[in-house]
């Protein structure tokens, strides 16, 4: 029993701890989210939170503050504020690759009050497809339960380092949190760009098996068929045409979506890229302006 009593004190000392990194988000109506202390005067919530991106207030410490959206990115439902004054301490974060299946993890959210839950991870998705289409890596699972109020506060594991941002978007149903490396990068590019830069070519494909006689001259048995060009896109300027086939993005062969995903997530927007296409039979070179994506 003193065993149990020790290990219910060191979970109470733990949530004690990580709270005071904790704060409360005020910008949807009746419904307040929860935050994590990023770095000095910054704030990291999730963006489904920030419904409204006048009078967000910020509470520490029963101390309501204005802030200011720095930026915001819907498909790793990531946002992030500015709190003048804001003194409160900054967590150590762990890594992705300090994660395990079975670790202990705490749900932790200060919707009103302080609220915290007791589960383990479940798993690390390297590659996870969200609903908007984005690809995000280093999900974390957990079976710690995640309230109403939870989504932008901390996971945190029994050394107290955050490990991930808590958001109900991608759990409906199931405690998700964004690991803290792609967080890192995100918060990069809200800080430069206050949004983040996602390469758009403006095309439609479907996955098809190229001809027995092109195979052998391309060294791969798919690529993907353009059904759509969007006007004036970067496809459209470049000549891609319905009924190409796309095989190769910036020297990388696109034999299924996953290899286009890939190799546009390599190329920064407004750059100059090679495309390799099939038309008419014949293997064709075009050159592309990488676009940005619409928000």
């Amino acid at each position: 029993m003193s065993s149990l009593k020790e290990l219910s004190q060191d979970i109470e000392a733990l949530v004690e701890k990580a709270s005071k990194s904790v704060v409360r988000v005020d910008a949807r109506r009746g419904r307040a989210g929860s935050g994590i202390v990023w770095d000095r005067g910054l704030v990291l919530t999730a963006n489904h939170v920030v419904e409204q991106e006048e009078d967000i207030q910020v509470v520490v410490d029963d101390t309501s503050s204005k802030a200011t959206l720095v930026g915001r990115d819907p498909a790793t439902d990531i946002a992030l504020l500015r709190v003048e004054g804001l003194n409160a301490p900054v967590p150590a974060r762990a890594k992705v690759a300090d994660l395990k299946p079975g670790q202990v993890v705490l749900a932790i959210g200060r919707p009103s009050g302080l609220k915290a839950t007791f589960g383990t991870i479940s798993s690390i998705s390297t590659s996870w497809r969200g609903w908007r289409g984005g690809e995000i890596e280093g999900l974390v699972q957990t079976n710690a339960p995640l309230y109403p109020g939870f989504s932008g506060g901390p996971l945190v594991d029994a050394d107290g380092r955050v490990v991930g941002m808590n958001s109900w978007v991608f759990g409906r149903g199931d405690g998700r949190a964004i690991a803290m490396d792609v967080a890192e990068r995100v918060v990069e590019s809200l800080q430069k760009d206050g949004r983040i830069k996602r390469a758009y070519l403006g095309i439609g494909t479907q996955p098809v098996p190229l001809p027995e006689a092109v195979r052998s001259r391309v060294n791969q048995e798919s690529g993907l068929l353009i059904v759509t060009v969007e006007p004036k896109s970067p496809a459209d300027k470049a000549g891609l045409m319905q009924g190409d086939t796309l095989i190769g993005l910036n020297g990388t062969s696109t034999a299924n979506l996953e290899d286009l995903y890939t190799g546009l997530r390599k190329v920064q927007v407004g750059s100059t890229q090679t495309i390799r296409v099939i038309r008419a039979g014949e293997v064709k070179e075009l050159k592309i302006t990488v676009g940005e994506a619409a928000r």
